[in-house]
């Protein structure tokens, strides 16, 4: 299933600079910034409104693969497949199409099922591009069976999130690098399977010796390369507007919302089911690139 990650230690900040014309004051994008962040512009029509979109040309692969997409009009006539509550909302599973003639989601066809082989290298371009409130960014497989992080041709996410406190942030940063030692500890054990196995038949003591062992392995993998501090553009970023910052550095950022992100932030008020599927269809008419 292509998808991004929502673990239990994270819910307390899972529920993510982007420029709506609306407010500009806050949010207006000058000359400089537009040609920083690229030159192409995706507009994006859903059942709720248009949200425009400008993709990065520092993540070439992301980007030109959006444009085939959107040229093929794959996404023309999709749902929104999965709303995850003040965090993103993700589309491009091709085996959901709007039917005109329902108001409400299909609950037959499972989340993230229509993606299919041709992944797309990483281009984590990270802390330049981060999850901040209207970040456009792909999805992937888990990292036990993806662990070059690389992306689905298809899925893609904006993220709507919250605002972070720097207290937050801080507290956030402890639970990453306990959350990436507790990951590693357990692909240790996955490597030693068998041997823990037989341990546990036949020798308790010994089983314990090698878990505590291989738990220091653990902890001494993460030290040598630690999730990466938040800076201080990114604590001012989410204090100010919001994001997603537990998914940093772990998926491909490759655009960004500057126009359209209340609309966003409505489909991301959408009620889903336990299982993150919106309970009302939300659909993309289509998509096309600004000329």
């Amino acid at each position: 299933m292509s998808t991004i990650m929502n673990p239990i230690f994270f819910t307390r900040f899972a529920h993510i600079a982007l420029c709506v014309a609306a407010f500009p004051i806050l949010f207006a994008c000058s000359d400089k910034k537009r040609d920083a962040i690229g030159k192409t512009e995706v507009v994006i029509e859903t059942s709720e409104g248009k949200i425009v979109v400008r993709l990065y040309d520092d993540t070439p692969l992301h980007r030109d693969n959006f444009i085939r997409n959107v040229e093929a009009g794959i996404y023309d006539g999709l749902l929104f497949n999965r709303i995850v509550p003040e965090m993103v909302i993700q589309a491009g599973d091709t085996a959901l199409k709007a039917n005109p003639e329902r108001k409400e989601a299909s609950a037959v066809s499972p989340i993230g099922k229509g993606s299919p082989e041709g992944a797309i290298p990483p281009e984590i371009i990270y802390p330049r591009h981060f999850h901040k409130q209207g970040a456009l960014a792909a999805a992937r497989e888990p990292d036990s069976i993806n662990p070059g992080r690389c992306s689905s041709p298809l899925q893609w996410y904006i993220v709507t999130g919250k605002k972070q406190t720097s207290a937050e942030l801080s507290e956030l940063q402890a639970l990453l690098y306990e959350g990436k030692v507790a990951a590693r500890f357990e692909q240790l054990q996955r490597e030693h399977a068998e041997e823990l196995a037989r341990l546990k038949s036949t020798d308790r003591a010994a089983q314990q010796e090698l878990l505590n062992r291989l738990q220091v392995e653990a902890e001494q993998a993460i030290a040598k390369n630690p999730p990466q501090p938040f800076t201080e553009a990114q604590r001012q970023t989410y204090a100010r507007i919001g994001g997603a910052p537990h998914l940093d550095g772990e998926y491909t950022v490759f655009g960004e919302v500057v126009d359209g992100m209340p609309i966003a932030l409505r489909i991301g008020r959408t009620p889903v089911d336990a299982k993150e599927r919106p309970r009302k269809a939300v659909s993309i008419k289509r998509i096309t690139i600004r000329k």
